[in-house]
Parts: C-alpha cells; structure tokens; sequence
C-alpha cells in the first residue's frame, strides 16, 4: 500500500470524525431550542426544640418524610387556586442540621415557586398543631423566590453532550473500518505469449532424447542341495532285498 492511499484513508477517517461530531452538536442545539424550559423553586423549613437539639434534629428527619403526602398535600391544595404540579413536589432533609428543602419544578416560574412556598407553609402548620406533644415547632427558615433561569435546558451543555456523542461514534466508526482494512490487491494475470513465438515453439522439432533403461541386476542361482545333486534312478525296483534293472 503506497503512502497516497494511506494518506486518503486517513483523510476520510478524519473528515468522518469531525462529521458526525458537527452533527451531534447541531443535534444537541435543536434539542435544546425546542425543549420546554423547566423551572426549579426552592423553599427551606428549620425545626426547632425548646430543650434537646437533638429532638428538633429527629422531628425534621420524621417531617420530611411526610412533607410530600397525607395532610400536608391537603392543606397546600387548599391554599393554591392551582394545584397543577403539586405531585412533583419533593422533600429532603440534611443529616447535620435540622433544616427539610421543599423542591417544586414546573414550566411557569411564578407557579412553581407559589407549589413550593405553599407546601413549606402547610408543613409548617401541621408541625405547629403538635408542638405540645412533640415540643418541636416548624417556621419558614427561607421561603422560595422566582426562579430567573430555567434548569434545562442549558443549550453549551446540550451542545457539548451532542459534540461529544458525535465523536465517540466517529472515533468507532473510524476504528472500525480501519480494523476491518482494504481488501488485499488481486495478482495480476501472468502475461501470454505472443502467437508469433507459439508459431516457431510449435514448428522447431524436437530435440532428441536419449532414453534410460534401467538395469536389473540378477540375484546369482540359489546353490542345490545334496538331495537334488542325483534324481532317482527311474525304472529300479527292489525285490528281496536285490536291486533288478527293468
């Protein structure tokens, strides 16, 4: 293989590469222009014990699991006149502090922060309904602003994920042909004679050839042994113990 036909594979390597890469980040662009933007709103509840610090800690480690459901869903519908994406509101809680996070997320920023300062109040008023018993009360530590930027989309980052992707599969795209290589170059026929030396090949007589005859050589005659040096006397019959001649 000569060192053109390397260079031009390379060249398409290359070009496939920077391809599918210019694809993937156009991909990711129009991704990123035609997705619905999504708001987050955060809201913050601290509890707080009149003795133990240690049982304002527990009390916000038990309320933040109720925060998402039963009563506390019921009182915060009942103070929102849209409770569209009250379901998507979630809670949690720090193993440090006594504080529990109210996360709402919806596609109108003033809505979704209303769905989580409104779960921040009912919680809160549920808590406060029991500090007798419990002796911890709930307050809104930091309730939930406006969101000005949506989460996602972030078009340089779905631009960047699709750039990204486009290369890794022009990275194995490439490396696949090249595994798989060119097809080894057929042999080139050998060249046939032309009629003019078949002609004078065919007219020339043949050169005499002398042919060789093997030679044998005979085993010498196997030596007689003494009972066959003097066949039997033929026509002799004994009688008596006396030899007579017929």
């Amino acid at each position: 293989m000569n060192s053109s036909s390397v260079r031009r594979r390379t060249l398409r390597r290359i070009a496939l590469i920077v391809l599918l890469a210019l694809l993937g980040g156009a991909a990711g662009a129009v991704y990123a222009a035609v997705k619905t933007p999504t708001y987050t709103a955060k809201a913050y509840v601290v509890a707080t014990a009149r003795d133990d610090p240690a049982t304002a800690l527990n009390f916000a480690q038990a309320y933040g699991r109720i925060a998402t459901s039963g009563p506390v869903l019921a009182t915060a519908r009942s103070a929102l006149s849209d409770p569209t994406g009250l379901s998507s509101v979630r809670s949690s809680t720090s193993p440090d502090a006594p504080v529990v996070e109210i996360v709402a997320t919806g596609g109108d920023p003033q809505h979704t922060a209303g769905l989580a300062n409104a779960v921040a109040g009912a919680l809160a008023d549920y808590a406060n309904k029991r500090s007798k018993a419990t002796t911890v009360k709930l307050s809104v530590l930091a309730p939930a602003t406006v969101p000005a930027r949506p989460t996602s989309p972030k078009p340089p980052l779905e631009l960047a994920v699709g750039a990204a992707a486009g290369l890794l599969i022009g990275g194995l795209a490439a490396l696949g042909g090249g595994a798989r290589g060119e097809p080894p170059p057929r042999p080139e026929p050998a060249p046939r004679p032309a009629p003019e030396r078949v002609a004078r090949a065919m007219a020339r007589p043949p050169s005499p050839r002398t042919a060789t005859i093997p030679v044998f050589a005979m085993p010498p005659p196997a030596p007689t042994s003494n009972l066959d040096a003097e066949p039997p006397a033929v026509g002799r019959a004994v009688v008596d113990g006396s030899e007579d001649e017929r």
